[in-house]
């Protein structure tokens, strides 16, 4: 395969998406950000969140923000051919990521065994809401269950709609980053089988987006959990439940976060804010936002943006965090990335050159034929994106599914 990427760890790296929603694509995104050339296979009607809202130019935003520089093959995984076909992929690749229900790959004769029997070394990451084993492995879910069953709910604010959910599909993405950290992982124990002269084995890695959203609970499942108690929305230490830890409104209607809890910052917040924490809210009601952020800088404080206002915030744009591409559009950058900015393809742009250069121009062009495959013939408009400067070196150590 051509060399996609402008550098980065995983270089060379080869990753085969079949997953369709948030977890897998959000995933592969860490790995193409670091380097990996990300081929996503697609149904040849196109993944679902192409469509899905909020839209920016007619294309979903679930999956443009994802799928930036990887390549786009359209298939019919329930055609006959389509097994056939993955066995063949599958020594090409070095990683192939899947969400589909458990049981589903090994109903399309996929299962492990016989994905390792073709690539012995292939890592094997297997993303679904409550894991590939359990009572509940076969249930259908979305985040918002996931988030019921891991405990993340527990505290959270009860109105007339319900629990208070947050704007980001938690459960989904922090799952995301344990199969990438799993990958990486998986891939290392790899090279380290070959450097000592070894037959390279593969894993196959059960991740359960549940588990990941429990594991960010640990704390408070081994703090209340044993103490047979539930968490006080609002009421307790790091969910609002102390005045200096909590948010305040402020004179022109925006927010503030304070987090003064250590002795030298709480210091400094009755310094610039009064004595009595109690009386807080009143002083912030004094002054506009900014200017509390700025009386606060030594007292851990930081102002509630938006969307719209984080995309001019002056310390993501020192950072490279969110780069703009040459129409002017704002796209948020992997917290660990190492290549230009990059469009994401269009359906099926590249299904004959990959087949090509797996299978050769006359088998791939039968199976385009065949009706396995599909594409679509005109690519983006190229370049889409300006050249974008070097990011600054990293600091050292769906919609659901």
């Amino acid at each position: 395969m051509p060399e996609l990427s402008g550098g980065g760890p995983l270089r060379g790296v080869r990753v085969l998406d079949l997953s369709r929603l948030l977890p897998g694509p959000a995933c592969t995104w860490l790995l193409a950000e670091l380097g990996a050339e990300v081929v996503c296979v697609e149904p040849k009607g196109g993944t679902p969140t192409r469509a899905a809202p909020p839209r920016v130019g007619g294309e979903g935003a679930y999956f443009t923000a994802h799928h930036g520089g990887k390549r786009s093959v359209a298939l019919d995984l329930r055609h006959p051919e389509a097994r056939g076909l993955l066995l063949a992929l599958a020594p090409r690749f070095d990683v192939l990521v899947e969400g589909f229900r458990p049981g589903a790959l090994e109903e399309m004769g996929l299962a492990p065994e016989a994905l390792h029997a073709a690539a012995p070394a292939l890592v094997i990451a297997r993303l679904s809401g409550y894991g590939q084993t359990g009572p509940w492995a076969a249930r259908p879910g979305h985040d918002i269950n996931y988030l019921a069953l891991s405990g993340a709910l527990s505290g959270a604010p009860v109105g007339a709609r319900g629990h208070a959910l947050y704007a980001l599909q938690l459960c989904d993405l922090s799952g995301s980053y344990a199969a990438a950290l799993g990958v990486c992982a998986a891939l290392f124990e790899v090279e380290r089988a070959r450097a000592r002269g070894e037959a390279p084995r593969g894993r196959t890695l059960d991740v359960s987006l549940t588990e990941a959203a429990l594991a960010l609970s640990a704390a408070p499942v081994y703090g209340f959990g044993n103490r047979g108690e539930e968490p006080r929305a609002q009421g307790e230490l790091l969910n609002g439940g102390v005045d200096p830890y909590r948010s305040y409104e402020c004179a022109d209607g925006a927010w503030v976060t304070l987090g003064a809890l250590e002795p030298k910052f709480l210091q400094a917040a009755r310094a610039a804010l009064g004595p009595d924490p109690a009386r807080w809210a009143e002083s912030f009601r004094a002054a506009p936002a900014a200017e509390w952020v700025e009386r606060l800088a030594d007292a851990c404080a930081a102002p509630v943006l938006s969307y719209a206002e984080l995309l001019a915030h002056p310390q993501h744009a020192a950072r490279g965090a969110v780069a703009r591409d040459a129409e002017g559009r704002a796209w948020v950058r992997a917290p660990l990335y190492a290549g230009p900015l990059r469009p994401a393809p269009a359906l099926g742009e590249h299904t004959r050159a990959v087949l090509t250069e797996a299978l050769g121009a006359e088998e791939a062009a039968r199976l385009l034929a065949a009706g396995v495959a599909a594409e679509r013939p005109t690519p983006r408009p190229s370049p889409l994106f300006a050249p974008q400067t070097a990011p600054p070196p990293s600091p050292s150590p769906s919609p659901s599914s």
